[in-house]
């Protein structure tokens, strides 16, 4: 897989233009990422065949074995504010999370806190033209969205995510266990 450069160069400008703190949004150290994409894979994603090592369009085959709960924002004018919904999704919005921003051209893995990821989101949403997955750094969960799915899916074992505090939200979301 090539890395598309593009993406990244976007990401970084958005770091600068607001100021953000590079202890609070970093891009992760390049001997780290095939582990941690692996990790993420063999967690998260039912691989057909062990040569399936791609993250794209990783939503449309997350693990059957595992939770995946599917947030819909009927309002299609404000599709791309699903970032708006993560700190009250997030099992635990204080702690250290990887966002991975995955297109067919690239993968760029950066460890940061949930106020940040949301601020460069909210500047280059859509960033790229790929899916884009948070993920806990203990793998517990995983929060994906893809810019040609309608809907952010969360992934867990079926304790990390609260149904009740993601329905209360606001009365545009629509929730619902996701399946095959």
């Amino acid at each position: 897989m090539t890395n598309n450069p593009k993406p990244r160069i976007e990401i970084e400008n958005i770091i600068k233009k607001s100021n953000i703190d590079r202890k609070h949004f970093f891009e992760v150290d390049k001997l780290a990422y095939r582990q941690i994409i692996d990790k993420t894979i063999s967690k998260f994603i039912h691989c057909i065949d062990k040569l399936d090592f791609n993250l794209q369009r990783g939503y449309l085959r997350y693990n059957p074995k595992l939770r995946c709960i599917g947030i819909k924002c009927p309002n299609h004018n404000e599709w791309w504010q699903w970032f708006r919904l993560l700190s009250s999704i997030c099992p635990n919005n204080t702690e250290v999370v990887y966002i991975m921003f995955v297109g067919d051209d690239y993968v760029w893995v950066y460890e940061a806190f949930l106020p940040e990821i949301v601020e460069v989101l909210f500047q280059g949403s859509p960033i790229g033209d790929g899916d884009c997955y948070i993920i806990s750094k203990k793998f517990e969960w995983l929060i994906g969205y893809s810019d040609d799915g309608d809907c952010i899916t969360c992934v867990d074992n079926g304790t990390c995510f609260n149904f009740n505090s993601i329905k209360l939200i606001n009365g545009q979301i629509k929730v619902f266990l996701h399946t095959e």
